[in-house]
């Protein structure tokens, strides 16, 4: 019994000695990162300078850029209602056959 009591303290001891130096370890690394970050200057980001997924609308694009551009979003836009079309009937009416039907066009890219 009073091996148990001594094996019990002694993992005790080794498990809070472990944990406390973990704890000092990570706030050294921590302090170290923020001095590095304090020593780095400071950059400032320009929105302008951020490649962005859509074009500014002030830009001027070639006439059959924006036609091939709303043509695809037509081609999306019929593609997403034909879709909803098909979930709300299933939503409607839940079968096995209006669960794995697909659209009338699929929608490709080439």
């Amino acid at each position: 019994m009073e091996g148990v009591l001594v094996f019990v303290l002694v993992l005790g001891f080794v498990f809070s000695g472990l944990t406390l130096a973990l704890l000092l370890g990570y706030r050294s690394a921590e302090e170290a990162r923020a001095a590095r970050a304090a020593q780095r200057p400071a950059r400032v980001v320009h929105v302008d300078a951020i490649p962005s997924f859509f074009a500014k609308a002030d830009a001027a694009l070639p006439a059959e850029m924006r036609e091939f551009d709303e043509a695809l979003l037509a081609r999306i836009e019929s593609h997403i209602r034909e879709e909803q079309a098909l979930v709300s009937e299933f939503v409607e009416y839940p079968s096995v056959h209006s669960l794995y039907r697909r659209a009338p066009h699929e929608l490709r890219a080439h």
